[in-house]
């Protein structure tokens, strides 16, 4: 096989269209019913633009299911929507701490667990997430952490993940391709803060003696997944 004769890469976006975006999104539009509430209070807010999409959030719930997870975070709830997913992925009985610094977010997020019928899974903390971590490590180790907050601090919540996630655990990691500046044109690295924050973030992802598994899922605006390494004898 001829350079020429490769199929695209898996970042190249070539076989993204329009219509596949469509498609999709129809697969994923009976399940976001479930979270109707907090659609309808982002539409109203303007924000429905800031969340994952249904189908992101189908995938959520998806590697929630296979981690089996009992205990889990998210870091950065907005409204709550990715939280729904999250926590319909959930076992009964398990627990998602879900960290919101804006109080705004704070209650529009609980208002929304509870018209979904989700409070009973969901715990949603509000004020700066670095806090909120160290009150939680109390309770490590988690089964699963999900990082959707500010880019600047992507290194330190991914740390955090790392050191109480049970070996094993799932850590995951929204909006990881900081709208596509991270590298500048020509290939050099970008330098602003959050690109150069996603950076360290992902050298710490792939790290081994972290993170035993490692890869990048190409959603529009980038999902990261790293599983837990086993404890060190």
């Amino acid at each position: 096989m001829t350079m020429n004769d490769q199929k695209p890469d898996l970042f190249s976006g070539a076989y993204h269209t329009p219509e596949l975006a469509a498609y999709l999104a129809s697969l994923a539009a009976a399940d976001e019913g479930y979270a109707s509430h907090v659609v309808s209070a982002m539409q109203n807010a303007g924000l429905r633009g800031e969340a994952v999409s249904a189908m992101e959030g189908k995938l959520l719930e998806t590697f929630a299911r296979l981690s089996g997870a009992r205990k889990a975070v998210e870091i950065g709830s907005l409204y709550g929507y990715s939280a729904h997913w999250l926590a319909r992925g959930l076992q009964d009985g398990a627990r998602l701490y879900c960290l919101e610094k804006d109080p705004a977010c704070v209650n529009a997020a609980k208002d929304a667990m509870e018209a979904s019928g989700l409070s009973r899974k969901v715990t949603v903390m509000e004020g700066p997430a670095l806090d909120n971590l160290k009150t939680l490590s109390k309770l490590a180790p988690f089964d699963l952490c999900f990082i959707d907050g500010d880019a600047e601090n992507y290194p330190a919540y991914l740390r955090w993940a790392a050191a109480n996630l049970r070996p094993g655990g799932l850590a995951l990691a929204g909006r990881v391709f900081v709208k596509g500046k991270i590298c500048a044109e020509g290939g050099a690295p970008a330098e602003t803060a959050a690109a150069r924050a996603m950076r360290e973030f992902f050298h710490v992802l792939f790290d081994s003696d972290r993170f035993v598994s490692s890869a990048v899922i190409p959603t529009p605006e980038g999902l990261a997944l790293g599983i837990k390494a086993p404890e060190r004898a």
